[in-house]
């Protein structure tokens, strides 16, 4: 008997693993709020405090092109809003940091102002200084596709991540986010009247 309960333990562990493994092998999230899951996404991203409700619009770019956007406005000087449904908690699988370390936005805002994402891992599961990035947001007269490379708290050394996104650090921030991705700029294309597909805003930022 003790023999297999040993053997069954050793079969849990060796599946636990595995399962951890796997998921941190997954592909990471990506949102882009102008397709069919657009609502589902919205339900998704949670804004706990000091920002106005979340919601998906359709706007122009300045090219006259339709995006769907997720827009929200900072309330305060600590707006954060969480993907997954809370603090702790994800609809979406553990980050591997060692892959994917650079977090990927196309944006339009009103304000030029200082933002920052917050993580934890499995090295280190709390919302601690340690584990935040910063970043500059422009105020330009479009969409701008950045990349952030998080490497504060050794993210691109860590794993099972969970994170949030504080869209500035003062009040009056206006935030058309055109879409959130952690597995680099989505590709998205149109198909013209004679059936020819060209790529349109969702290029590859060029290095």
């Amino acid at each position: 008997m003790k023999f297999l309960l040993l053997k069954i333990s050793c079969i849990l562990a060796v599946s636990i693993c595995f399962g951890v493994l796997h998921a941190v092998g997954a592909e990471p999230p990506m949102w882009t709020f102008d397709d069919k899951d657009a609502e589902k996404e919205l339900k998704s991203w949670i804004d706990l405090t000091q920002l106005a409700a979340l919601e998906i619009v359709e706007v122009k770019d300045k090219k006259g092109e339709k995006r769907g956007v997720l827009k929200t406005e900072s309330l305060g000087g600590d707006p954060y809003m969480f993907p997954g449904g809370g603090w702790n908690v994800a609809n979406y699988d553990p980050i591997d940091g060692t892959q994917h370390n650079v977090l990927y936005m196309g944006i339009r805002v009103n304000v030029a102002n200082t933002w920052q994402i917050y993580y934890y891992s499995a090295q280190e599961p709390a919302w601690n200084e340690n584990q935040r990035q910063n970043y500059e947001v422009e105020s330009v007269d479009d969409f701008e596709d950045i990349e952030v490379e998080i490497t504060r708290g050794d993210w691109q050394k860590r794993d099972g991540i969970r994170f949030r996104i504080d869209p500035g650090t003062a009040e009056g921030i206006e935030a058309e986010i055109d879409y959130i991705s952690l597995r680099g700029v989505p590709q998205t294309t149109t198909v013209e009247a004679k059936g020819k597909i060209t790529t349109s805003w969702g290029q590859i930022k060029k290095q």
